[in-house]
């Protein structure tokens, strides 16, 4: 089942005032340093409510016996993290317009094999409320973005990731996925010895209620500082690469049913439990292709105004120009040329040259541009983050297909999913740290 469809997102807190009758929960301001200011928020008890109702109602069907209060408390700290989530995004002029939410719609009774239209009586069967979903799925969306623009640009993976990576998928070579759910006890950053020694043998405890049959739903609702908490702590699917090394090396090879902890991590201990793991097929992949290219850039930075922009672009054509003017057996020495005399990068003293490389290395737009060339060919003006680009490809080559040149893209992206999961966590606990929350 699609997730949006499966999983009872929360309601996000929006900027209402409270009503007569509806006491305030917390009042939220986030503390930053841009110029443009945040409003603060209120949190309601009935948005609290809201979130917690359908965590009760799902564990007092299923017989768990909950602490009721433990459960709204851990509902109130998700929609302050969500509030002000939405306080930076409005920071950065992040926006969600309705045609957004509605193509996700869409696409979720595409999915689910639902006729158009279909949705909400499909969620009113589980009790969930159209509007509430679709303040939830707004949430997702801004929380996606909100990422792209602040989290996945500071990521970096380096060869030596790659290599750790490619090796430890070789000396398993056969291919899972690892269903995980999990409890997380937060730890502070400036926390004593001591409190770091109380939380661990609180998540010790846990782990050991867990060893002996009790509910991950009811504990991780409970217990757990992460937002996976309020879904029953399912963490959902991962396949070798996706969870931080430091982690996947203690979890992965372990079987269902396992409980594994307390580990630490920057975040706290987290105890594991593996809920499901299962065979993936390897799809069939195209051949792949190495390339030996070279290009020539005129700098234009991604947030270059328009007339830089122009400027740039101005001069790339009329160096594209000038290139099409020579003949195929002058174009190579042309380029070479053209790139020493103007290309605003370290390789123009070699002509433009980039060396050989594989998919995975360069920016989206360059390497489409680039693999999409034949032997000799040079790419009409490409427009990437660093400026405006002409690429021409000298050579090509097939790979083998089990290499770790023609695996690095998929590589690469299992290192940037863990890490951009981790650094997000920490982003948002720094968040957190840094603002002013009210509880009343």
């Amino acid at each position: 089942m699609n997730k949006y469809l499966g999983i009872l997102l929360l309601l996000a807190p929006t900027l209402l005032d409270a009503g007569p009758l509806d006491r305030i929960a917390a009042v939220v301001e986030l503390q930053d340093v841009l110029d443009k200011s945040a409003k603060p928020s209120i949190i309601t008890a009935s948005e609290v409510d809201e979130v917690s109702r359908p965590v009760l109602v799902k564990l007092r069907q299923s017989g768990e016996n909950v602490d009721a209060e433990k459960i709204r408390a851990h509902s109130l700290e998700e929609l302050i993290l969500r509030s002000l989530r939405a306080q930076k995004a409005n920071q950065l002029n992040i926006t969600v317009e309705q045609q957004d939410i509605d193509a996700l719609v869409s696409q979720v009774e595409k999915d689910n094999h639902l006729p158009p239209g279909a949705l909400p009586k499909t969620l009113a069967a589980q009790g969930v409320q159209f509007d509430t979903y679709r303040q939830s799925v707004k949430d997702q969306i801004l929380q996606s973005r909100l990422i792209a623009r602040v989290i996945r640009p500071s990521i970096v993976v380096s060869d030596e990731e790659i290599k750790d990576l490619y090796d430890n998928i070789k000396k398993n070579p056969q291919n899972e996925e690892i269903r995980l759910g999990q409890i997380v006890l937060q730890i502070e950053g400036d926390a004593s010895a001591a409190a770091a020694e109380r939380i661990f043998r609180q998540a010790e405890s846990l782990a050991e209620k867990l060893r002996e049959g009790a509910s991950l739903e009811s504990l991780a609702g409970q217990y757990s500082s992460d937002a996976s908490g309020l879904s029953g702590g399912d963490m959902g699917w991962f396949k070798r690469g996706e969870l931080l090394p430091e982690l996947e090396r203690v979890v992965f090879d372990r079987e269902k049913g396992n409980v594994i902890g307390p580990l630490r991590s920057a975040q706290g201990f987290h105890v594991f439990k593996v809920l499901d793991k299962r065979a993936i097929r390897r799809p069939m992949t195209a051949s792949k292709m190495k390339i030996h290219a070279r290009h020539i850039l005129i700098k234009a930075a991604a947030e270059a105004g328009a007339e830089e922009n122009s400027k740039a672009r101005q001069q790339i054509l009329q160096i594209a120009k000038e290139l099409s003017q020579k003949g195929k057996t002058e174009q190579l020495a042309a380029f070479k040329s053209l790139a020493e005399k103007h290309s605003q990068d370290g390789t123009a003293k070699d002509g433009g040259d980039l060396g050989w490389f594989g998919e995975g290395l360069m920016v989206a737009p360059f390497e489409e541009a680039a693999f999409a060339l034949a032997p000799g060919e040079i790419s009409a003006p490409v427009r990437t983050p660093f400026g405006w680009h002409l690429i021409r490809v000298d050579e090509k080559e097939q790979l083998d297909p089990d290499s770790m040149e023609a695996q690095r893209k998929e590589l690469t992206e299992r290192v940037v999913e863990a890490k951009t999961r981790a650094r997000y966590k920490q982003w948002l606990r720094d968040l957190r740290q840094r603002s002013f929350v009210e509880l009343r």
